[in-house]
């Protein structure tokens, strides 16, 4: 059989071209299997899917409403909830997404809160690490909790597994929110 070179030189384009196309394809499939989730929208709390676990003696601040907006490197909370005297609670925070220490000031600077974030291997759920420090009849206080963000695909879901060492125990929730 003879082999002529322009036949040769077209079936190592062809071959090139299939080597190229095959690993241009399978980088896009992974990239969309391992895309980050993305948990920005605005979230209702179902408190009869959540579980709130009673933990007497602590003070609970449970947030009825989620806005989350998610760009590139950073995610930005905004939590509402009820304030005793009946007067809507929102508390704003801004939390980078490279592990990296965030800092958030509330209440006009009496508490300071430092969280770090971490992604699971597979980018599904997001670790979110807090120190939050604050003083109460002239003694310092800290609080370490940890929320772990979990976005159901396809279900509008997510859910919040909230867990907090306190001077007075600790506090194990797990938070339902329904995108709105």
């Amino acid at each position: 059989m003879e082999m002529n070179s322009s036949n040769h030189s077209w079936n190592i384009q062809q071959y090139a071209g299939f080597c190229l196309t095959t690993l241009l394809l399978c980088f896009i499939l992974t990239s969309a299997r391992f895309a980050r989730t993305n948990f920005s929208g605005e979230w209702t709390l179902k408190k009869e899917k959540s579980k709130l676990v009673p933990a007497p003696g602590q003070m609970r601040m449970v947030f009825d409403q989620l806005k989350v907006t998610q760009n590139g490197n950073e995610i930005i909370i905004s939590r509402t909830s009820q304030a005793p005297d009946g007067q809507a609670l929102t508390m704003d925070e801004k939390i980078t997404l490279d592990g990296k220490e965030s800092v958030n000031n509330f209440f006009d600077g009496a508490v300071t809160k430092k969280s770090i974030t971490k992604w699971s291997a597979n980018e599904k759920e997001l670790n979110i690490s807090s120190t939050s420090t604050f003083t109460r009849g002239g003694k310092a206080e800290t609080i370490k909790s940890t929320e772990v963000w979990e976005n159901a695909t396809g279900t509008g879901e997510l859910t919040i597994k909230y867990t907090a060492s306190t001077p007075k125990g600790e506090v194990k929730d797990i938070y339902i929110y329904i995108k709105k």
